[in-house]
């Protein structure tokens, strides 16, 4: 089980405008394996295989790198709706972006949602044009394989759009649910239903064409995703029912409090390296007195910060803000996406700052 978890534990590739992006280890022989393949797909015409592995290899690479651009897109537009990303993870059946809390808005978590898909079809418009000009030129290696990577990037595209979590589609779906009326919790868990319905599709369509088509390689690798999706859409769905039943005692964070009283200044220079937070509990003699944001103090351009405070900057304390111990973990995760700030106190039965929920890292 060690040896799994290792091979499980993802490898840092690098760093995108700040975001870590890493690989699953089982991601390099996904690489490795997909280089055999388009090597031998492709030798036939080239004929020679050192040419053939390089190209491969630069085909594999360049699909890669649009499972990334897919996810970096969901990024970019998270950023804009106020979302601190975590990272996105490479793995044997596409890509990952983690966020450090959900979208507040079913607009948002459309906008998020959509914006992988969207840039796969760009993607795949991009290498329509450039194996047309490879046409042009008689470069028919290169046009096979540009032609390979459009339609690679389409079906990307269009595959994600099925309307099952954890699918693009399905927080789509999960989006229009939401907008609908449904609580968040409930419109995951039926996403997540539709996600397993279609993982158990793409299994019954994997047998099929490993037992009467023949087709090994195609139908194993159907029943692979299939699998790793019904996983995944369990796994959310456990996750939010076992939520129902958690206080948020079992998850919240001691506070990194900062005073009424203290300069922006201080913050920046001596709270933020050690505790690199998007928000802060203000507090007076314990008791929260307000919340204060990375985002709030960005937006001071050209304002002393040696002379401004913090009780200056931040959102002063409201009942929105703060949730009693003993609360379901639920109610607080609902109260975090209604308030505009993704982040809540915990008191405890005499008012006193005892934890915090949100603000995650930068």
């Amino acid at each position: 089980m060690r040896f799994l978890d290792d091979i499980r534990r993802p490898i840092q590739l690098a760093r995108v405008t700040g975001i870590p992006v890493r690989a699953d280890q089982r991601w390099f022989a996904v690489l490795i394996m997909m280089t055999a393949i388009t090597a031998a797909s492709i030798n036939g015409p080239v004929g020679n295989w050192t040419a053939s592995i390089i190209l491969g290899a630069a085909a594999t690479l360049i699909f890669f790198a649009s499972i990334f651009l897919h996810e970096y897109a969901h990024a970019v537009v998270a950023r804009i709706e106020k979302l601190d990303v975590v990272e996105i993870v490479l793995h044997p059946f596409g890509g990952l972006t983690r966020f450090i809390h959900e979208p507040q808005t079913p607009r948002a978590e459309f906008t998020i949602a959509i914006a992988g898909p969207s840039a796969s079809f760009v993607l795949s418009i991009v290498f329509v044009l450039l194996m047309t000009a490879a046409n042009s030129a008689d470069l028919d290696i290169l046009r096979d394989l540009f032609f390979l990577l459009a339609l690679a990037n389409f079906l990307l595209a269009v595959f994600n759009l099925f309307p099952g979590y954890p699918l693009d589609g399905g927080r789509v779906l999960r989006a229009y649910l939401w907008r609908s009326g449904k609580d968040l919790n409930e419109a995951t868990i039926l996403t997540g239903r539709c996600g397993q319905v279609i993982a158990v599709g793409l299994i019954a369509l994997g047998l099929f064409f490993a037992v009467a088509r023949g087709q090994f390689f195609t139908g194993s690798w159907a029943m692979l995703t299939g699998l790793f999706l019904f996983d995944s859409a369990r796994g959310i769905i456990r996750e939010v029912n076992a939520a129902g039943h958690r206080l948020v005692d079992d998850v919240m964070k001691l506070p990194v409090p900062v005073g009424q009283e203290m300069t922006l200044q201080h913050v920046i220079d001596q709270l933020l390296p050690m505790s690199p937070r998007s928000a802060f509990p203000v507090v007076n003699s314990r008791r929260l007195a307000g919340i204060l944001l990375l985002e709030d103090m960005k937006r001071l351009v050209g304002e002393d910060y040696r002379k401004l405070t913090v009780g200056e900057a931040m959102r002063p304390v409201e009942a929105d803000m703060f949730v009693e111990v003993g609360t379901m973990l639920i109610e607080a995760r609902e109260m975090m996406n209604n308030n505009g700030l993704g982040a809540l106190g915990v008191i405890d039965r005499e008012g006193l700052l005892v934890g915090f929920l949100g603000g995650g890292s930068r």
